[in-house]
């Protein structure tokens, strides 16, 4: 690292000097413009193109002939997670009409966005939704209260031997739009400090929420497959299984929320509450298994293979709660001592 003083020249203009060989290998010229962008966080930009932002404007892809439907599905979502505001699908022949259905599917699952124009080889697809009018941070308590409601309604329809599947699923895929759009944002950021000033939060906080958005898509994921053993039941659970499995789902439930706040208020007892939630949880879990090992849980085999099944959904649930009070307790480290 080099150091340069900050000098006065006349008009009370102040200066900072560039140097040679640095300016020389990176096309620096006396007399060229230059750019110069300030951000929330005190720094300075300086560069002599466009705005960083601008290379996120427009990516194009080359869709495999072979590829098939789940290769433009496959295409969207990526160049979409990646954060460019044009997508264009090229194909050396023309598109299928499969294959327009499924870039239309994959536009249908993302927020803001939609297929702007078709030619036989061509697929335009456009991100409508401006950044300065996104909270990331209020997209996380959102994605928060919907995950917590999932889980505990997946519990109810797998004690019930309820048919929920299909519902669950239709609302873990909301969860899972709100969760790819905090990642969209995310990526962008990477690239572009006029994406973090736009969204309003620092570098540290967005990634905290970027981490904690991919976890409680995945125990929105776990709940799906909760309501799923649930199919496989011919009748409710025994109704001490049914209170205990109840009481799992609800520390997991208790933990997720309790560790997102501790992410999104910087609350160090949230996090304490979270780790003993996810402890009671991991507790609960293992007494059942351990008496379904024994044999001693009332009920059919098939009720112990889904009650096996919704376990192990669970303890994964768990896991990612632990994993968000881990990104909490983290930020909370750095908190305190990086101003020191």
């Amino acid at each position: 690292m080099e150091t340069r003083k900050l000098q006065e020249v006349g008009g009370g203009t102040f200066t900072v000097s560039i140097p040679k060989g640095w300016a020389k290998r990176h096309g620096f010229e006396v007399g060229m413009e230059l750019r110069l962008y300030t951000h929330r966080d005190g720094s300075i930009l300086v560069r002599s193109s466009a705005a960083d932002v601008d290379r996120l404007d427009e990516a194009t892809i080359e869709i495999d002939a072979d590829g098939g439907p789940e290769a433009v599905r496959r295409a969207v979502r990526t160049a979409h997670a990646v954060g460019f505001e044009i997508i264009r699908l090229r194909r050396a022949e023309a598109f299928s009409d499969a294959d327009r259905r499924a870039a239309r599917s994959a536009v249908r699952g993302l927020v803001g966005t939609n297929v702007f124009s078709e030619s036989d080889a061509e697929i335009t697809i456009r991100h409508l939704l401006d950044t300065s009018s996104v909270s990331v941070r209020q997209s996380v308590v959102q994605l928060r209260y919907a995950v917590v409601s999932l889980l505990r309604d997946a519990t109810e329809a797998l004690v019930d031997a309820a048919d929920a599947r299909s519902r669950v699923r239709d609302r873990a895929d909301e969860a899972r739009r709100s969760a790819e759009m905090v990642t969209r944002h995310f990526s962008r950021s990477l690239v572009s400090h006029a994406e973090l000033d736009a969204l309003g939060v620092s570098r540290p906080d967005l990634f905290a929420y970027h981490a904690t958005a991919r976890r409680l898509e995945a125990v929105a994921d776990q709940a799906v497959r909760i309501a799923g053993a649930g199919e496989k039941l011919s009748e409710p659970l025994a109704d001490e299984s049914a209170a205990d499995v109840r009481a799992v789902a609800d520390d997991v439930a208790l933990a997720v929320d309790d560790a997102v706040t501790a992410v999104l208020d910087g609350d160090g007892a949230a996090t304490r509450w979270a780790r003993e939630r996810c402890d009671d949880a991991a507790e609960g879990i293992e007494s059942i298994d351990g008496r379904l090992y024994d044999g001693a849980v009332p009920g059919p085999a098939s009720a112990a293979v889904a009650l096996s099944d919704a376990l192990v959904r669970l303890d994964r649930a768990t896991d990612c709660a632990r994993s968000i009070a881990q990104t909490a307790a983290g930020a909370e480290v750095r908190d305190e001592n990086v101003d020191h």
